[in-house]
């Protein structure tokens, strides 16, 4: 059902049913970082979901406050798997942002570039890697030694200090490096199709690559399609569903032309956004094909859990560990128990849990960027519960969380070395 009054202003808004469901009866309030960082009542999910349905009933207009909200939410999805009723209120501001877009769609300039990036850049893998080059160049000539220790960023905005001290060593992107087919190792036991993500092709090369290895060893036929695009998540995080839909499009076809088992992913991120596919792609690709991508998508915790890990061989990595759950994979996908199960099966691992593992890093795709102080304050929770475990690695299993653990890590002058789960994993199996 719609509601004729809508006072959304543009197509594909929220529909009227996802913000009738909330009974506000406040269980998403202990769960939202931004509530608990601003107390504010519009900052909390069923504030948020409010305004929107004050929108949609025609008792208020799309307003700078929604528009504010709408980008404010960290997506973490934290308060969707606290809500009895269903409601999701990161989804809600998700598509909300769009709708900002055209209400308030900025200067000519920034909306140039912002069309740019999203329609042109990220589509493109083969722009998106040259994109990296003067990247690895300041880099490679020591320019970037000479930047940090001249402390010439602190004239700037605190988002490009920030964004500066979060870039890691940069590799050669793995996409054109990675083989089409990596062939299983010992006994076979299926074939999968591997989606490797932008940010992990073009920052996390070896984590990928160590992803790929695992699974061959593992007795999996690995296809790592070179035609694969962005998942589209960059463009749902900054409201360009239109641009995210074509995306999605091409990878569902893709990916389907495969005739494998399951389709893996490393990256958190990349696989919530696989997952949700299905009800992006709701209105242009037939309901069989949209369910059957679905029920083939895992995160690699999740697909090495249900396959049963094969630890004959593994080497021991004598190593405490604690793990930080991404938000996309622990609240988006409900994959929990299956990570800390591969950090146990491997020999030597001690598991220290540490308190409030699930709660958001406050990194959430640029989020930690634009609102560069709320994401310290999170960040500094996060840590201060990172320290308390006196772990030696802090594992976490999507890039953008390690980019941002990484930093504070760092920025904090804790002794923890940040990795991906897939980087201890590759570790114990032998080359």
């Amino acid at each position: 059902m719609n509601n004729k009054k809508s006072n959304f202003p543009a197509d594909d808004a929220p529909s009227y049913e996802s913000v009738l469901q909330c009974m506000r009866c406040g269980f998403c309030l202990p769960t939202c970082p931004t509530f608990a960082l601003t107390g504010r009542e519009r900052s909390s999910p069923r504030g948020r979901v409010a305004l929107a349905r004050a929108v949609h009933e025609g008792r208020l207009d799309f307003t700078e406050a929604l528009k504010d909200e709408s980008f404010f939410c960290l997506d973490c999805r934290a308060c969707a798997t606290a809500c009895p009723s269903g409601v999701k209120a990161g989804e809600v501001m998700e598509i909300c942002r769009g709708q900002a877009r055209s209400a308030f769609p900025g200067g000519h300039l920034s909306a140039t570039l912002r069309r740019f990036v999203l329609e042109r850049m990220l589509p493109d893998p083969a722009r998106l890697e040259g994109s990296m080059l003067p990247a690895r160049l300041y880099q490679r000539l020591g320019i970037q030694w000479l930047v940090r220790h001249s402390h010439l960023l602190k004239l700037g905005p605190d988002w490009l200090e920030k964004a500066e001290g979060m870039l890691p060593k940069l590799e050669m992107p793995l996409r054109p490096r990675l083989p089409e087919l990596t062939p299983a190792r010992g006994r076979k036991r299926g074939r999968v199709a591997f989606f490797l993500g932008c940010v992990m092709s073009l920052l996390y090369p070896e984590v990928s690559r160590q992803t790929v290895r695992v699974l061959a060893h593992q007795g999996f036929d690995v296809i790592t399609p070179r035609a694969t695009r962005c998942c589209g998540a960059p463009h749902l995080a900054e409201g360009d569903r239109q641009t995210a839909r074509r995306l999605a499009r091409h990878n569902l076809e893709l990916f389907l032309a495969e005739e494998v088992d399951a389709i893996v992913t490393d990256c958190a991120g990349c696989g919530a956004i696989l997952k949700e596919y299905d009800e992006l792609l709701a209105e242009t690709v037939p309901a069989g094909r949209r369910e059957t991508f679905r029920a083939r998508v895992r995160d690699i915790s999740e697909f090495l859990a249900e396959a049963g890990l094969r630890t004959d061989g593994l080497g021991e990595v004598r190593a405490s560990v604690t793990y930080h759950e991404p938000c996309h994979l622990c609240h988006a996908q409900g994959i929990s128990k299956q990570p800390r199960e591969l950090l146990r099966a491997i020999p030597g691992v001690e598991l220290r849990e540490m308190n409030e593992s699930s709660w958001c890093c406050g990194s959430a795709a640029t989020w930690g960027l634009k609102f560069t102080d709320a994401s310290r304050q999170i960040l500094k929770r996060k840590l201060d519960n990172v320290r308390a475990t006196g772990a030696d690695y802090l594992v976490t299993a999507n890039p953008g969380c390690q980019l941002q653990l990484a930093w504070g890590v760092k920025q904090a002058g804790l002794p923890q070395q940040v990795r991906h789960l897939m980087e201890l994993l590759g570790r114990a199996t032998p080359e």
